[in-house]
């Protein structure tokens, strides 16, 4: 995967995520996981590494879906389209679909009800970011029905002033390499044991934090779904299992559960 034209390189998120994936692997083996933007399909392959018992890719991206496929292929790993019951708990059958999140309706969203979820550099887009947060509060709602809650509430808000419920206690400015302050993570899930345990669903999202506003909107509309934010990245460090990868900044990068 790190040879080549996979793109792998481009996506410093997704290495990082598939690091953390590796060095604690009791949190995803035997779980059912489903990663949004699924992009070239590394996690995927991690996840299938450490026995995750089903694994499902997904993509909004024609194109990127059909790389995606080419690439777990090289890695001797079978992919499928079709999400048939049969053949979904294979832990050697990788599952990629077709998935863009603006058009991603609840009904198909719960035929997949994952235990974990997972996303790389998936807040960039200012204007997918509606699409995103009811597409993870769907899949992260155990009850039948989260739009008879909700609805309107996301699709039809888009706070300009990014302002989050104190109870949060995030902000992007919170994460800028300058002005980390560990001191304000003291809530947060800090030992692996509890991950492992977890009975209700979570997502894991590695991302770059590119732009100030973008983030705290993300915020803000996932405080209006009822998610829950918190940050993992000085808890929960993966080891460095790349250090000849010398473009990869790790730094940068931020490890958030949601809930």
């Amino acid at each position: 995967m790190l040879e080549g034209d996979t793109g792998c390189s481009v996506w410093p998120s997704s290495l990082f995520l598939s690091e953390f994936i590796l060095s604690y692997p009791d949190i995803f083996s035997r779980k059912s996981c489903f990663e949004v933007g699924s992009g070239v399909g590394l996690v995927g392959i991690c996840l299938a590494h450490v026995k995750a018992s089903k694994v499902i890719l997904s993509d909004g991206d024609l194109s990127t879906l059909a790389n995606m496929k080419l690439n777990l292929e090289k890695n001797r790993l079978n992919t499928e389209t079709n999400l048939s019951e049969t053949s979904i708990e294979n832990q050697n059958v990788v599952k990629c679909i077709h998935l863009p999140w603006e058009s991603a309706s609840e009904k198909e969203l719960q035929n997949f009800m994952p235990e974990i979820i997972l996303g790389a550099d998936v807040i960039y887009d200012p204007s997918c970011l509606p699409h995103l947060v009811k597409v993870l509060a769907i899949l992260l709602n155990k009850k039948k029905s989260y739009i008879d809650n909700r609805e309107g509430s996301i699709l039809n808000s888009f706070p300009g002033d990014g302002k989050v419920n104190d109870s949060h206690d995030l902000d992007a400015s919170s994460f800028t390499a300058q002005r980390i302050n560990t001191s304000e993570v003291k809530g947060i899930i800090n030992d692996a044991v509890d991950l492992v345990s977890r009975a209700d669903p979570v997502t894991y999202i590695a991302s770059v934090i590119r732009n100030a506003d973008t983030f705290d909107r993300f915020l803000a509309l996932a405080d209006q779904a009822d998610l829950r934010i918190k940050d993992l990245t000085s808890t929960l460090r993966p080891f460095d299992l790349l250090p000849y990868m010398k473009s990869y900044d790790r730094s940068s990068i931020r490890l958030f559960t949601v809930t």
